[in-house]
């Protein structure tokens, strides 16, 4: 293994791609490399260093299903159990179960990509192109309470028969959100805090986009356009945390650390693929999906991009955090995130 040339490597491609945001790597769950490149702030010309939060979106969802899988230790929920028994509120909490929910094959509408693209796409004010922007990224980042997910998913039916299709949702884990809250009778902020922040040591980890020390931004041509902080607090994407903490959390999984047992993280692990072989969705677990042998999930909202890659074979992590979007999250081709795994796989 050759770490310096890794190092330079890598710093490399974030000099070239105009990276903004950190990384982490991990081999045997030690630090080999840690880099940081561009701006938590443009404008005050702030630069991007470890201690930068970012917010991690939907990485955040493999955090909710520990905690679904926590509950489910205790007796409080059961996997195969429909939704009903703990949020009866929604239409069709009857029909679903919450394994379901958690690979992502419950058939529920997406509250933002579907719903909320749809307000997004009927609004026909006029602006300019960054006011657009800036337009559609603030309407889909919402303090989203449970209230409001209702009001924007009840009367739509489901996509398709649960458990017969797989197709991401948000709304699955913002859901499995409100029920930790409810069955746990605290916040699920503060279950994270208690029950995993804590013990891992993830120190500058909270369930707060507000508590982001970087700014989210976008790409517009030349131009970098300051979008600000997210909003959403519910279990599909509400954390904030640095790429170091991050990596604790990653090499917790990879060596099935004790805040679960060895059965729930092989339950969580465990890739379900999709039936719909067209769908861009190869997999899923609970909160990962999985190409070759690394276990994966990306996250990302008002610009912030979060990556992260763990594989058992080589025993390594990579936690990418950053708060410029560049290209669409599901276009693989040409972004920085696997120009750097292609990097760090031939190195190490």
């Amino acid at each position: 293994m050759k770490i310096n040339d890794l190092s330079v490597k890598l710093n490399a491609i974030m000099e070239k791609r105009d990276f903004s945001g950190c990384i982490s790597v991990c081999k045997d769950s030690e630090v080999i490399y840690q880099g940081y490149h561009g701006y938590a702030d443009y404008e005050a010309r702030k630069p991007n260093d470890l201690e930068t939060r970012f917010l991690i979106a939907s990485v955040t969802k493999q955090f909710t299903a520990a905690c679904i899988m926590m509950l489910v230790e205790e007796g409080k929920i059961n996997l195969q159990h429909t939704l009903d028994n703990y949020l009866p509120e929604y239409t069709y909490a009857s029909q679903i179960t919450i394994r379901q929910m958690l690979n992502m094959m419950s058939g529920i509408p997406d509250m933002i990509n579907e719903v909320i693209v749809e307000e997004i796409e009927q609004d026909k004010t006029e602006r300019t192109q960054e006011e657009q922007l800036i337009f559609e990224y603030q309407t889909q980042s919402r303090c989203f309470s449970l209230g409001e997910v209702l009001e924007l998913v009840n009367n739509r039916e489901l996509n398709f028969e649960p458990g017969t299709l797989m197709n991401y949702s948000n709304t699955n884990y913002s859901f499995l959100g409100f029920m930790v809250e409810r069955l746990a009778g605290q916040s699920l902020g503060t279950f994270m805090e208690e029950r995993i922040f804590k013990p891992l040591h993830m120190n500058e980890t909270i369930c707060n986009p507000s508590m982001a020390t970087s700014i989210g931004y976008a790409r517009m041509d030349d131009k970098f356009v300051r979008l600000g902080y997210g909003k959403d607090m519910s279990g599909d994407g509400c954390i904030v945390t640095t790429a170091t903490d991050l990596s604790l959390w990653l090499n917790a999984v990879l060596t099935k650390n004790a805040i679960l047992s060895k059965q729930s993280w092989e339950q969580i692990l465990t890739m379900v693929p999709n039936p719909d072989k067209s769908n861009w969705l190869e997999n899923y677990g609970f909160g990962w999906d999985k190409t070759g042998p690394w276990y994966q999930h990306n996250g990302g909202d008002m610009g912030y991009v979060t990556f992260v890659f763990m594989c058992f074979e080589k025993m390594i992590t990579v936690a990418i955090c950053q708060n410029l979007e560049a290209l669409p999250l599901d276009v693989p081709a040409g972004r920085v995130e696997f120009e750097m795994m292609q990097c760090i796989e031939e190195t190490i």
